[in-house]
């Protein structure tokens, strides 16, 4: 079965899609026998190929090239600024984007709006292969092959008719949640046990509440799949008590967000691998020097998205090294806010709504008062009109069933982690 999918089905799709996820999974199971210096040539190479094109496609560098008197074939890393989400705002995003790129070979993304600030952006073809067979790469770590039965819990329904073709193909059942109240929780753990996945994907807090519930009824389930991957937010030690213990089996966490390389947990729970073959990824401190033990940002460098490069781009997020090695995942905070009925809502949820339902919001806030009531604070541009928030006010009443409020505000201040907390609990403070 693996060796159906992987070369021969896998390669089918790829001639469809205009894709090379197969010939990159095999480049990067080859390049992990590299050596450092392999690799570190490889990714020289790379990365004075991207600033030459940067100088020559992209305005905000070619300005930058040209100010500082550097020349693309013999600058360092370090010599380029580090950019983040705020400045490519307020540069203007098309700034960044290559002048030249064709269209057809480009794709429109978006983060997921976990930090309550939604981000549009492009990938380019040969980019999307590279991460989608490193993403691969990272499940063949914990055991996966290609036509393995798996289970991808996510919010909402999925989305066109190419996307469900895929699940069939690659043998995915894709499970829906809406809301997270005790029937919807039984419901998903009545679907593992029927389909049985050998293998279940999702965001932690979802799997969390997931593993309470069944945890807390010990005798209605009893299946346990080979592992659960887990990506998309932090996951605490708490929270993978809880699901190894319900699932009985072992996590494996990952990390990635809008320019960076996948990194993954290896599965002997000695740290985070970061994909070389994909980009670079430096950990700083506040004033821009490298950690090599402690705390600091991840700021990263794709060396392989030519439509839109993210060079030394700030993601804001947070991690621990010891010796230059990831240890833990820090920076994205998402919680759970309970309506009145007792349905729980993730950020996701929100983020979801703000970026397929409502046009003209920069970032939110979500704020439940101690004394009852909802407040949405909301930083919007000038597409945002009158009526939406009326719209927001009308949606989120039916499901949260307490009083609404809009707030719009200049900007949501960041938390010590440089995180924004897109849920405020003040019940729980």
């Amino acid at each position: 079965m693996a060796f159906l999918h992987e070369h021969i089905i896998l390669p089918l799709s790829d001639i469809v899609r205009g894709e090379h996820v197969h010939k990159y999974l095999r480049l990067l199971r080859e390049a992990e026998g590299w050596g450092r210096e392999k690799m570190s040539a490889f990714q020289n190479d790379r990365l004075h190929k991207l600033f030459a094109y940067a100088a020559s496609e992209v305005p905000y560098y070619q300005d930058w090239f040209l100010d500082h008197c550097i020349d693309p074939a013999t600058a360092s890393l370090e010599q380029l600024p580090v950019v983040s989400k705020g400045i490519m705002r307020q540069e203007g995003i098309e700034r960044f984007a290559a002048a030249h790129f064709p269209a057809k070979e480009r794709i429109a993304s978006r983060s997921s709006g976990s930090t309550g600030e939604p981000f549009t952006y492009f990938v380019c073809r040969e980019a999307e292969s590279v991460n989608t067979a490193a993403k691969l790469r990272t499940w063949y770590q914990g055991g996966y092959r290609l036509g393995d039965r798996y289970m991808k819990i996510a919010n909402g329904s999925r989305h066109g008719r190419l996307k469900r073709l895929q699940d069939k193909v690659n043998n995915c059942l894709y499970v829906p949640f809406y809301s997270l109240d005790d029937e919807a929780l039984h419901a998903i753990l009545r679907t593992i046990e029927r389909e049985k996945p050998l293998f279940i994907r999702a965001y932690p807090i979802p799997l969390y509440l997931l593993a309470q519930y069944r945890n807390n009824h010990p005798d209605g389930f009893r299946y346990h799949p080979k592992r659960v991957f887990t990506t998309g937010s932090t996951l605490p030690t708490t929270y993978r008590e809880e699901i190894e213990k319900a699932f009985g089996c072992d996590i494996i966490d990952s990390y990635s967000c809008e320019g960076t390389p996948n990194t993954y947990e290896t599965p002997a729970h000695d740290g985070y691998h970061v994909t070389d073959y994909y980009g670079i990824i430096e950990v700083l401190d506040n004033d821009n020097r490298a950690v090599s033990d402690g705390i600091g940002r991840v700021v990263s460098t794709d060396l392989w998205n030519l439509a839109h490069p993210f060079i030394r781009y700030d993601t804001q997020d947070l991690v621990e090294v010891k010796g230059g090695k990831i240890q833990r995942i820090m920076g994205r905070e998402s919680e759970v806010l309970c309506s009145a009925d007792g349905t729980m809502y993730t950020n996701h949820n929100f983020s979801r709504y703000f970026t397929h339902e409502i046009s003209g919001i920069d970032s939110y806030q979500i704020i439940k008062h101690r004394g009852g009531g909802i407040t949405f604070r909301l930083v919007v541009n000038n597409q945002y009109a009158p009526e939406n928030g009326r719209r927001i006010i009308d949606h989120w009443h039916q499901y949260l069933k307490m009083a609404v409020n809009i707030a719009i505000v200049d900007g949501i201040p960041l938390m010590h982690n440089n995180k924004r907390l897109t849920i405020i609990n003040e019940t729980t403070d």
